[in-house]
């Protein structure tokens, strides 16, 4: 990239971050760095990371599922439970058809007879 593309607010910027972020030149900043990825590495399973807490928590996780899946079939099993005995009331508390459906039906044709049925309920 150019310079005289930008407005020269944004270059100083530029200079100012390159000198922020520009690596050390200092000879003890990497061996300490390497001292510390080196202990790190040695330590090895003494490391817990978020993975060891999930992990841990696996089995509480999985009972908890079980009884959630557990319940959720329980209340499907009621509700159509209660589905069934409501579909089974509304069939058997219903009304018969009356005399005076049943002599129309009588005096008039076959498909007559079907929409005058519907008609009366």
């Amino acid at each position: 990239m150019t310079d005289d593309r930008w407005m020269s607010g944004e270059a100083e910027l530029t200079g100012e971050l390159r000198t922020m972020y520009a690596a050390p030149t200092d000879e003890s900043y990497w061996d300490s760095l390497e001292a510390r990825i080196l202990a790190h590495v040695a330590r090895g399973a003494d490391v817990h990371g978020w993975w060891s807490a999930m992990s841990e928590m696996a089995r509480p996780a999985l009972a908890a599922a079980a009884v959630l899946i557990f319940v959720a079939g329980a209340a499907v099993m009621h509700s159509r439970q209660l589905e069934a005995r409501e579909a089974y009331a509304s069939v058997i508390s219903a009304a018969p058809p009356s005399i005076e459906t049943a002599a129309r039906t009588a005096s008039s044709g076959d498909g007559d007879a079907v929409i005058n049925y519907i008609m009366s309920h």
